[in-house]
């Protein structure tokens, strides 16, 4: 096996607490080393880039506008201005381009809206007028890898905040989502409910895709996620949508989903991260396991490309019977985002 060991998110100390290190080489099973994982950032580094510099400089108009309304005693206008901002940060917060400090740091700026929104509601200040003052700055760095590592806003006055999604109506008043819209907030709904029951920090595993020889043999395929302890008792199952996109040698998967234990409890406890590939087979009419990977938490890094091996069924918890599924350099793609909850 291959690991692709970093992380630029938390400090060398408490990476060394976590049990993250520098890479090193070797393999289960006999096979070559993955190819190591292209530089560049998350998600697309261009197109990205792209898109945060004009998120950035329009939320810094937006909230500018805003916080005039607040300062000015202008309730309805400043409400109405908060809450839009904080329904268009809801709808972007989950994208992959971000990273785990962006995307911690919006998640943040979204509570504060909608907190300060729903305070100019009811007049019970739990968010004030100085305290949106003080975001101006975080708005004006945001995406630049200068976001602040103590947010200005105590998280107990925030916290308690519900959270507003993203939607749009149509002319009668209905909620209208358009496919995207509707794809951003499940992903939403699935963000949420993560940060309402994990203790700890979030992770979030977006899988990109897995190389298969026959990839476009396989009729609704999907992952399971599965988080097992050191004695095999499975802390968490997660599956994807069904992977609609198959090319000569991949089945495109581009799904993310929130594990629901948290970094620490999984490190508490020895676990491991395991991704079954499953298809339908319609003769047997019966959904069936293909293959499978797994990761150490040793190898669990944020916001880079993690790369790794693909081996046959049936899933092994102990990690003792592995055996490559393919001799074609093919492997497991995935990327993971952490947020401190």
């Amino acid at each position: 096996r291959q690991h692709f060991l970093s992380s630029s998110l938390f400090s060398p100390d408490v990476m060394k607490f976590f049990g993250f290190g520098k890479s090193s080489s070797g393999g289960y099973g006999g096979g070559s080393a993955p190819p190591a994982a292209p530089s560049g950032g998350y998600g697309g580094a261009a197109a990205g880039a792209a898109e945060k510099s004009t998120l950035r400089a329009q939320w810094a108009g937006q909230f500018s506008k805003a916080l005039q309304h607040d300062s000015w005693g202008q309730i309805l206008e400043a409400q109405e201005e908060y809450q839009l901002m904080a329904s268009q940060v809801a709808a972007k917060q989950t994208q992959p381009i971000f990273n785990s400090k962006e995307k911690d740091t919006m998640h943040r700026l979204g509570l504060c809206l909608g907190a300060r929104a729903q305070a100019l509601k009811t007049l019970n200040e739990t968010v004030t007028t100085a305290d949106m003052k003080s975001l101006e700055s975080v708005f004006e760095v945001l995406f630049t890898g200068k976001e602040p590592d103590v947010f200005p806003v105590e998280a107990s006055k925030y916290q308690s905040a519900m959270p507003i999604r993203p939607s749009s109506t149509d002319h009668e008043g209905e909620e209208v989502l358009a496919p995207e819209e509707a794809a951003a907030s499940d992903d939403l709904q699935q963000h949420q409910q993560a940060l309402r029951t994990v203790k700890g920090t979030v992770v979030c595993l977006r899988i990109e895709k897995i190389g298969l020889k026959d990839a476009q043999d396989y009729i609704d395929p999907y992952m399971t996620i599965l988080v097992a302890d050191n004695r095999q008792n499975l802390m968490d199952s997660r599956d994807t949508p069904v992977c609609t996109e198959k090319r000569a040698t991949h089945v495109i998967v581009n799904k993310q989903v929130y594990l629901n234990v948290s970094l620490e409890d999984m490190h508490r406890q020895g676990a491991a991260i395991f991704f079954e590939f499953k298809h339908y087979k319609p003769k047997k009419k019966m959904v069936s396991t293909r293959c499978f990977s797994f990761m150490e938490l040793n190898e669990l890094k944020a916001d880079e490309e993690m790369v790794l091996e693909i081996y046959h069924k049936p899933t092994d918890l102990k990690k003792k019977k592995l055996n490559l599924h393919s001799e074609k350099p093919l492997y497991l793609h995935l990327y993971a985002t952490f947020i401190n909850n």
